[in-house]
């Protein structure tokens, strides 16, 4: 059981000397949100997150080096030795029209009333170093429960951000967490509210859920009535969210782009290339991953022999980043043995064997030189000559290539 009187939290120096500064003026002063949740679970905090009784113009007042990057919800970025904190005014929202940012927020000297607009009690702590940490809405009784849960009435906080719900989801991912019943229940009341936001916001909440270490989770998206406004294309969003595939998600590890492609590619897993594309697409994904997820889908299921001219071939056809992803993705979720076809890759690659146009030596411009004329027939040339250099790179010499057109146009 957490005992709110035994946590002590270490606060980075630079952000105690914000505290400290701001404190000494006069004002209150707390790390807030996020950061102090994660220090009480012994995690690493991304960021630290300050809120404060003073205005933003006493903030910037305060420090010689400030940023207004949202000066008119009350954030303040003060810069310590290179590094962005926010500092963000005690602050009361003012009414959710669009169901996604409040018209106009009030400046207040209370910090339970800052507190109590934030939108899960394990996101609703306060810590200072003086003063410990501030729990006003048994947020640690819940991270002892492992729950999330709504602060107040989640009726309201759903229906001032809808993008809460799809967070509700990623917390209970990203921490293994299950999601309160009564703040549950209130999810599938406001699901359509996210209409009102973004498809870049809501690909941000899938992608964490999906990056996460229970990127299973990712199917409760579909059980609670989120996909349509995650994939708005139903012929595509009922073929993804598979229980059974969710499984494959977790064999997948490696760097976040290597999980961010393979665990997309498996989500992917009964869409065809052109529809994983048109998903993406949808998605708002940027063209680089399109590119690369829709390549492993495109390529999982062909065959490669561990033979140099097979996996020259592989080579030249998806590229070596591509084909790296696509045997990653046989190897983890197919569980095809691939170590034999890295190893050819491999001795291919340190020795320069050629795979590509470019590794040849000859160029269009030797070709038309000799006689080839300019057009189609240069590149059909060109893709002839690869093809039986593949096949034997012995040939691969100006000279021999030369003389096998010559003998060919003889």
């Amino acid at each position: 059981m957490f005992d709110i009187n035994d946590l002590t939290i270490m606060v980075p120096g630079a952000v105690r000397e914000i505290l400290k500064t701001l404190q000494d003026a006069g004002y209150e002063a707390y790390i807030v949100g996020g950061c102090v949740r994660d220090a009480i679970l012994g995690l690493e905090p991304k960021d630290w997150d300050i809120t404060t009784s003073a205005l933003p113009e006493q903030v910037k007042s305060l420090f010689s080096n400030t940023v207004d990057t949202g000066i008119q919800h009350g954030t303040v970025m003060v810069i310590k030795h290179g590094i962005g904190y926010e500092v963000t005014t005690y602050r009361i929202d003012g009414e959710y029209k669009d169901g996604r940012h409040p018209e106009n927020v009030t400046f207040t000297r209370s910090l339970a009333e800052d507190l109590k607009r934030r939108d899960f009690t394990i996101n609703a702590f306060a810590y200072s170093p003086e003063k410990g940490v501030v729990d006003m809405f048994d947020g640690l009784e819940d991270l002892e429960n492992r729950l999330i849960r709504c602060v107040g009435d989640p009726n309201a906080r759903f229906s001032e951000d809808a993008l809460r719900i799809m967070r509700a989801v990623r917390f209970s991912a990203q921490l293994a967490f299950r999601i309160e019943t009564v703040t549950l229940a209130a999810i599938g009341r406001h699901v359509q509210n996210l209409s009102n936001v973004s498809m870049e916001r809501i690909r941000v909440e899938f992608e964490k859920t999906l990056l996460s270490d229970h990127p299973e989770k990712v199917v409760q998206y579909a059980s609670l009535g989120m996909a349509s406004f995650i994939i708005p294309e139903e012929t595509l969003a009922k073929c993804c969210f598979d229980p059974e595939i969710a499984e494959c998600y977790l064999k997948v590890s490696g760097t976040e782009e290597e999980k961010k492609v393979l665990r997309l590619a498996a989500f992917f897993h009964k869409l065809s290339a052109d529809e994983t594309k048109r998903a993406l697409k949808l998605m708002k994904y940027d063209n680089r991953t399109i590119k690369l997820v829709s390549g492993v889908i495109q390529y999982k299921d062909t065959l490669i022999k561990a033979e140099k001219s097979e996996v020259k071939r592989a080579l030249h056809e998806q590229g070596k980043e591509l084909l790296d992803f696509v045997l990653s993705y046989k190897e983890t979720v197919l569980n095809i043995p691939v170590d034999k076809i890295r190893a050819v890759r491999d001795i291919i690659i340190e020795t320069g064997e050629p795979y590509e146009i470019a590794h040849l030596a000859v160029s269009g411009s030797d070709l038309i030189e000799a006689g080839i004329p300019k057009g189609v027939l240069v590149g059909q040339t060109l893709s002839e000559l690869l093809d039986q250099v593949i096949e034997d790179p012995d040939l691969n010499h100006r000279e021999t290539l030369l003389g096998l057109i010559n003998k060919q146009r003889g």
